[in-house]
């Protein structure tokens, strides 16, 4: 088993960046969930404390 069902929780989850596409023209970097979860993973690790390790460009200057 690769996940395990929490009381309560949904039973399938689904997610889309089709409206973020479409109002926006955003276009995700990474479409594969592998993809995905290796990269999330790898930011995490090289950055443990998030964005205030202070080793990334500021989101909002000023």
């Amino acid at each position: 088993m690769l996940y395990r069902v929490v009381s309560g929780g949904p039973a399938v989850l689904v997610a889309s960046a089709g409206k973020a596409m479409a109002e926006l023209g955003w276009r995700p970097r990474y479409t594969e969930l592998e993809v995905i979860i290796t990269t999330a993973w790898q930011w995490h690790r090289r950055r443990p404390r998030g964005y205030s390790q202070g080793n990334s460009k500021q989101i909002f200057p000023g």
